[in-house]
């Protein structure tokens, strides 16, 4: 855990405290000393809905203390650097549930590659949000394992908290569920907590529904925006049609200038600056279901190879690393990335063909696979898909078990085949 943290201590040093994409990271920063002062949820300089309230919110607070300079950047950066360590924590303790602890060293070691020390010197969501899912994996592990109430409350706050960064983390109880009905949980308490789960999601969506609503005259229960990466996900695989073979007039612009009329006045102008942003994204969207239909149309082959194939293998295989540290190259983690995914799905053959840890390993292929369809479906992007690998270390650590467990099962035979024979 030390040489984790001072490893990415010395990024930091290297990179520099006040490093950042001047991107999303600034715009997440800028929002949180926005947030403090005015109490609004903004993003990239005006009201939003785009994004969850968890990071202005967050940062904010940390503002409050360390004001709005360089001494601000530094409490960021060393409080990401923690939250990447603390995964680690939980990638080895998920799986030391179900293999020797040494099989936890081993998975954790991962999370020591340079593109894990860079991400968690960026002021972004995902550092944050791969320590959250970590800990949501090992609390819906000791539900299963134990009757103590408190792993419920320790999950549950995990996964609320997972939801103020990303609302697509909203469909993990779904996952949770299967697999604790697979080890045989109480269902009447299974019930109970659900509703628990329910009541304490209402508790936020109800106002924040309201906020959006009041602020964008629509219902938006988690965030807008979607629009964007879906379109730009029709730019990527092959086969996509070309701009210039589609009418956007006809089908996009008059579409959208009929929809979002209620926004402009009489003169044609926009009646709130902020609302500019919110029709501009939702008619992203609207472009994006047409390219899609359009795509289905002529070359329906392309878009379901470019969606469960092309998209996905991209999300799996890449790594979001855009600067390098160390002197590591990214092209070196595809293959990194590859070895070790290929080494995973041995370890899922492994689990069904022992019949051992097949529910765990089950739930993780599950998590991961699905989480990764539904940003294809979407944009995909190396950043969405790399705070999901400690799923897959997870299930790397349980495999590196499995494997010992076939080894000694060969050899078993072996010896028994030489006595046999003898």
């Amino acid at each position: 855990m030390l040489l984790l943290f001072l490893e990415r201590l010395i990024a930091m040093i290297q990179l520099g405290v006040t490093y950042t994409l001047e991107s999303d990271d600034l715009s997440y920063v800028n929002a949180g000393i926005t947030f403090i002062k005015t109490g609004s949820i903004t993003m990239h300089g005006v009201v939003s809905a785009q994004i969850m309230p968890g990071m202005p919110v967050f940062i904010g607070i940390i503002s409050l203390f360390f004001g709005e300079g360089n001494l601000l950047w530094l409490a960021l950066k060393l409080i990401w650097i923690t939250m990447g360590v603390l995964s680690a924590y939980f990638i080895y303790k998920s799986v030391s549930l179900f293999a020797p602890k040494w099989c936890g060293i081993v998975a954790s070691l991962f999370l020591f590659t340079p593109d894990f020390v860079w991400m968690d010197n960026v002021i972004l969501t995902e550092t944050p949000f791969m320590l959250l899912i970590s800990a949501m994996i090992y609390f819906t592990f000791m539900m299963a394992r134990s009757s103590k109430n408190k792993y419920f409350w320790m999950c549950l706050v995990s996964y609320f908290l997972a939801l103020m960064l990303k609302a697509n983390i909203g469909i993990y109880p779904v996952f949770a569920l299967i697999y604790l009905l697979l080890k045989k949980y109480n269902v009447k308490l299974l019930f109970k907590q659900a509703l628990i789960l329910a009541c304490v999601l209402c508790c936020f969506f109800i106002p924040w529904s309201i906020r959006n609503y009041i602020q964008f005259y629509a219902f938006i229960p988690l965030t807008y925006g979607a629009g964007n990466p879906i379109l730009l996900g029709t730019y990527q695989g092959v086969g996509y049609p070309e701009d210039s073979s589609l009418d956007y007039k006809a089908n996009v612009d008059d579409v959208a200038n009929e929809k979002f009329k209620k926004y402009y006045d009489t003169d044609g102008t926009i009646k709130e600056p902020y609302l500019a942003r919110y029709v501009s994204l939702e008619t992203d969207g609207i472009k994006a279901k047409y390219r899609i239909s359009e795509w289905f149309k002529t070359n329906p082959f392309s878009l379901l190879k470019s969606y469960l194939w092309y998209k996905p293998k991209h999300m799996i295989i890449s790594a979001f690393y855009w600067k390098e540290i160390f002197g590591v190259a990214i092209q070196s983690f595809k293959y990194l990335r590859t070895i070790e995914f290929i080494i995973v799905v041995f370890a899922f053959l492994s689990a069904f063909f022992l019949k051992k840890k097949r529910e765990e390993m089950f739930f993780l292929g599950f998590l991961y696979i699905g989480n990764i369809y539904l940003y294809a479906l979407t944009y995909a992007f190396e950043r969405y898909s790399q705070p999901l690998l400690p799923i897959r270390f997870i299930a790397f650590g349980i495999g590196l078990y499995l494997f010992t467990e076939i080894k000694a099962k060969v050899f078993n035979s072996s010896d028994k085949i030489t006595q046999n024979e003898a």
